[in-house]
């Protein structure tokens, strides 16, 4: 999808004042390295796909190697993005090393031809990239809503397996703020077109009818919303296929509470007119062998929708079935036709963009005082400690139980006072400093 130059240059260049605040405020250790539908083939991107079972124990093997101090693990249907803070730059050098660290199959060449293309954004610049990441302005699809919820998911998984923690936390939370705000507050998701809705346009254009069986497999955000679709038009003949069973049936709830495992797709029966699948597998799932088991001998063309990203359907079926199959590519191709529509909400988006980089810094800033400042509740105790315990003890040994308890009570209150006011005046005189940049 090619964007106009103008908007382009607007939205990769923050405000000099957003970008010199981010700078005083030390966000110089955040970076990102993004392989995207910008740079890459959607096949290229799938490469570097993780599969949900082998993700923590790779992110903490990078964490490990190269140093992180956090990092999480973004991928959807047009990107893969590692998130992470480090104290020095990423250059292009240690951008193939990650790589290589992701998908060690690729050969040296590719992964430095790879590495080389990669998008690369350090401090100030990976802030403002990850909230045109989260507001939909750098997606495949303008607008598209599944972004929010893919990274928050992908955050709070990282977060249980102890990758993260405040550097990321409030970069997150900032993107997630933002992009609510963009999509309430400007005409970006008017017109729906993400990928479920374009999908499930040309789904409705196949004129399969309220009676035809389909085939969902997966259960994540992307399988949810098509079911949802299906529901609201009812759609009843519909079989769930997941992972885990648990996933699979929370979707079929929705209709017949027809489900069964993928390992068990090679012995289902029960044919399909349409097959949407969209799973988190770094491999394609669905081979000649498995095809030909489930359409059970049936010549008529099949519906194929493969949302995934590695595709799930090995390309041997495509080739030598009959079938009416949309893959990314394809979905591709659809998004562009509707981003004239989107160039104005596009402009609406930017002030916003802003307002949330400002956001971020003073949150960014304010946690550094609040690090900075972790000693002085330990130090007042001391000091209280030092002089009832020493100092003053003598004195102290001279009152009766009513005098000492009133004492306690005014000591614990001075205690209290001496930690809370001098942090936020601390806070206020920086953070004061910080809006004024």
């Amino acid at each position: 999808m090619v964007l106009p130059t103008d908007f382009l240059m607007t939205i990769q260049s923050p405000t000099s004042r957003t970008f010199v605040t981010l700078l005083l405020m030390r966000v110089n250790e955040l970076r990102v390295i993004a392989i995207t539908h910008k740079n890459f083939p959607l096949e290229t991107i799938g490469k570097f796909h993780l599969a949900p079972e082998k993700r923590n124990e790779k992110l903490t093997a990078l964490k490990n190697t190269f140093g992180f101090d956090e990092v999480m693990y973004l991928s959807t249907c047009n990107r893969v993005e590692i998130i992470f803070t480090l104290s020095h730059y990423v250059c292009p050098g240690i951008t193939a090393s990650i790589l290589r660290e992701i998908q060690p199959e690729l050969s040296e060449v590719s992964i430095k031809e790879i590495a080389a293309q990669a998008e690369r954004y350090n401090g100030a610049e990976a802030a403002d990239h990850l909230l045109r990441v989260a507001s939909s302005i750098d997606s495949i699809v303008i607008g598209e809503r599944e972004i929010i919820t893919q990274l928050r998911k992908a955050y709070e998984e990282c977060s249980l397996a102890n990758l993260t923690g405040d550097d990321l936390r409030l970069i997150i939370s900032q993107c997630i703020k933002t992009a609510k705000d963009v999509f309430t507050n400007t005409d970006l998701a008017r017109k729906p077109v993400s990928v479920v809705s374009l999908a499930w346009q040309q789904f409705r254009e196949s004129g399969l009818n309220n009676k035809s069986r389909v085939l969902l497999v997966g259960a994540g955000q992307i399988i949810s919303n098509f079911a949802k679709f299906l529901q609201e038009n009812n759609y009843t003949n519909v079989t769930v296929a997941n992972r885990s069973a648990e996933g699979a049936a929370r979707i079929a709830a929705m209709f017949n509470n027809s489900f069964i495992t993928l390992d068990e797709l090679p012995n289902y029966t029960g044919g399909f007119d349409a097959l949407i699948t969209c799973t988190a597998a770094d491999h394609a799932i669905i081979d000649n062998s498995i095809y030909n088991a489930m359409i059970v001998d049936e010549k008529d063309q099949k519906l194929v929708i493969d949302l995934a990203i590695p595709a799930d359907i090995d390309p041997q079926v495509i080739d030598t079935h009959h079938v009416s199959y949309v893959d990314m590519n394809f979905i591709r191709e659809k998004a562009s036709e509707n981003l004239q529509f989107r160039e104005q909400a596009l402009s609406d988006c930017m002030p916003i963009i802003e307002n949330g980089m400002t956001e971020f810094a003073r949150n960014w800033q304010a946690r550094q005082i609040e690090r900075a400042m972790q000693s002085i509740p330990e130090t007042i105790k001391e000091i209280r400690n030092t002089a009832l315990g020493s100092v003053f003890a003598k004195d102290l040994e001279n009152l009766d139980d009513e005098s000492r308890e009133l004492l306690d009570k005014i000591m614990n209150y001075m205690e209290k006072k001496y930690i809370s006011i001098p942090m936020k005046m601390a806070k206020d005189v920086l953070l004061n400093e910080v809006s004024k940049n």
